[in-house]
């Protein structure tokens, strides 16, 4: 094991007696450390992403990542998610040519490598620092001791916050389907908005709602028209991308949101959940979309 520099290991410290003097807001003290790790390994870029059910996202963002603020990533199939389920620190030296980093993260401009160490509570991991290089084999073993120590802090003031997972993830979810809420939605919008006016990026936004679902709720009864929009939310998650987002927005209305899509992929997407919908004949077909 590497054990930091007495400069960085001074860092870590005033850094983390600086946070035991104050009540800061969870949020705060993501940001700081987020910041803090990406000074100390000379990164282009940190983020802090916590696990939200089947999901880690970015709540904390510095350097370049900043735009990826809310992103949301699969805990199954990405570097992060990877980091988290095998409880132990990852590192690509060349994000590009590693065959064991994901599609998505080798798609993420600007990123030649990457270190994620997991956010660590007892046995569970509860999400991951994270670090970015623009050149490859940007970080060392140093780094690595250097960002454990950092997500211990973060790990002790999230706990002490009572802020992870579930608090955050109840406020932007809905309860019934397990799909982000209007108010998350919101959020995403303007991250999008904000993403595209800085960076150029484009995204497509697609709007659905339930042709019967009054119909078939009043007909059935309540819990089938609860079930029914569960079923439609199991449809959305599966025929969507990792780097999308679905949204209930309340009542019958769905929304996705597909970054980096222009309006005939985003078309071609809908088009593909409004097909599955149909072909489940949810309640006999007393709705389509």
């Amino acid at each position: 094991m590497t054990t930091p520099s007495q400069d960085r290991l001074l860092a870590v410290i005033e850094l983390q007696n600086a946070l035991a003097a104050t009540s800061m807001p969870a949020e705060e003290v993501m940001r700081m450390v987020a910041e803090r790790a990406a000074t100390l390994t000379s990164a282009s870029g940190a983020v802090v992403a916590l696990v939200e059910g089947d999901d880690i996202v970015y709540r904390a963002v510095a350097g370049s990542t900043k735009s990826a603020l809310g992103m949301r990533l699969s805990l199954q199939t990405t570097f992060s998610g990877r980091c988290v389920t095998e409880r132990k620190p990852l590192r690509s030296d060349d994000v590009a040519t590693d065959k064991t980093v994901d599609a998505d993260t080798r798609a993420r401009p600007g990123v030649a490598a990457i270190l994620d160490v997991p956010l660590m509570y007892g046995e569970h991991a509860v999400g991951v620092l994270e670090v970015v290089g623009a050149k490859p084999a940007a970080f060392t073993d140093e780094d690595t001791e250097t960002l454990r120590l950092l997500a211990t802090i973060v790990a002790i003031s999230l706990h002490k916050a009572h802020s992870y997972p579930r608090p955050r993830y109840d406020a932007t979810h809905d309860a019934l389907t397990g799909l982000e809420n209007r108010r998350a939605f919101d959020e995403r919008i303007q991250t999008e908005l904000g993403r595209s006016r800085r960076y150029g990026q484009s995204f497509s936004l697609a709007l659905l709602d339930l042709d019967g679902f009054n119909t078939a709720n009043d007909r059935f009864g309540q819990a089938t028209g609860d079930q029914i929009l569960r079923e439609i939310a199991t449809i959305l998650k599966a025929h969507t991308r990792v780097i999308d987002a679905c949204f209930r927005l309340g009542g019958d209305e769905f929304a996705i949101v597909m970054p980096g899509t222009a309006l005939e992929g985003a078309r071609i997407l809908a088009e593909r959940c409004r097909v599955h919908i149909a072909e489940a004949k949810l309640c006999e077909s007393a709705i389509t979309s």
